[in-house]
């Protein structure tokens, strides 16, 4: 009673300001006990792919290209649908995984007209394109480390040879060929797959990584990123990503025309669900110029590629 008739007359009025100063005093003394009122958490982004588990991710590429001499625009479009099948996780967490091609849907169009192919379609009028229908049922394995870093690659060359039996085309052979070599499939991986970070994280951290990927008749690129870790819902973690590309110091020396990279950027949206381990979805743009010098004439070609990645299943 004492304490009652001893208060402030205002803060008799208006027992809020005694609730928000008991709740200030309570998060005080959490924080200082190490557990925080309201505070940021750091959070451990790790796949955790357990051994016998089948997951479906479709992977999809958009690419628009302006071609030279204003003759119009080119596209490419090709969606494919994995299955990853877990076949055994080691004590340190790394993953092997067999990935089989369950389908494959590809269109390109440009001035000259308009090629699709559709693997779920049968009955559908024979393209040039049907040749990559082979791909359907082959598979390789990949090894993962917890980090979602590609670690190693098996089965390609078997793949291959069962892929050129089925090809008599000599040009869809070769075409096939660098579609589905191993060095094309790290490549694709480095791309449409983040590399996460080696310790836990909070809103607001970053992380960086760097690689090269081969570039055919020229040389090699190499592509810079930064990432940050944007929000966390709950255990939905949504990050960020942007960076550059450049040719690498090889890429002068073996291309038989000069040409740079101007404008050349990455921006990626990736969603990981942190308690399950495994990635959401991913979505990766990247905008590039590459300007080819013939002479006294500079050449600029404007492309546009949209790579996402998606777990369906």
């Amino acid at each position: 009673m004492e304490i009652a008739m001893n208060m402030h007359p205002a803060r008799r009025r208006n027992p809020q300001l005694a609730g928000r100063a008991v709740t200030a005093l309570l998060c005080g003394t959490l924080t200082l006990a190490g557990v925080g009122c309201g505070m940021p958490r750091d959070v451990s982004l790790t796949w955790k792919l357990e051994p016998g588990a089948d997951l479906v991710y479709r992977l999809s590429m958009r690419s628009e290209s302006e071609l030279p001499q204003s003759m119009g625009t080119s596209t490419m479009h090709m969606d494919t649908t994995q299955r990853w099948s877990v076949l055994e996780v080691d004590s340190d967490g790394n993953a092997t995984v067999r990935i089989t091609t369950e389908g494959v849907r590809m269109e390109i169009a440009g001035p000259m007209g308009t090629m699709t192919m559709d693997s779920a379609d049968e009955t559908r009028a024979r393209s040039p394109l049907d040749e990559i229908r082979v791909m359907v049922g082959t598979s390789y394995s990949v090894v993962l480390d917890p980090r979602g870093a590609l670690l190693g690659m098996s089965g390609i060359d078997e793949m291959l040879d069962a892929l050129r039996a089925r090809i008599p085309d000599p040009s869809a052979r070769t075409m096939l060929d660098q579609m589905v070599s191993e060095e094309a499939l790290r490549a694709q991986w480095r791309q449409g797959m983040l590399s996460l970070p080696g310790e836990a994280v909070g809103v607001g951290s970053t992380w960086e990584n760097a690689f090269t990927l081969p570039l055919p008749l020229v040389g090699s690129m190499t592509v810079a990123t930064s990432h940050e870790l944007e929000s966390l819902d709950e255990e939905l973690a949504v990050i960020h990503s942007s960076g550059t590309m450049g040719l690498a110091d090889d890429a002068l020396g073996s291309s038989r025309i000069p040409m740079e990279f101007r404008d050349a950027t990455i921006a990626r949206t990736t969603r990981f669900d942190a308690d399950r381990g495994l990635l959401l979805d991913a979505e990766t743009t990247i905008a590039l110029q590459t300007v080819m010098t013939v002479g006294d004439q500079e050449t600029a070609l404007e492309a546009l590629t949209t790579v996402t990645v998606e777990l369906v299943e």
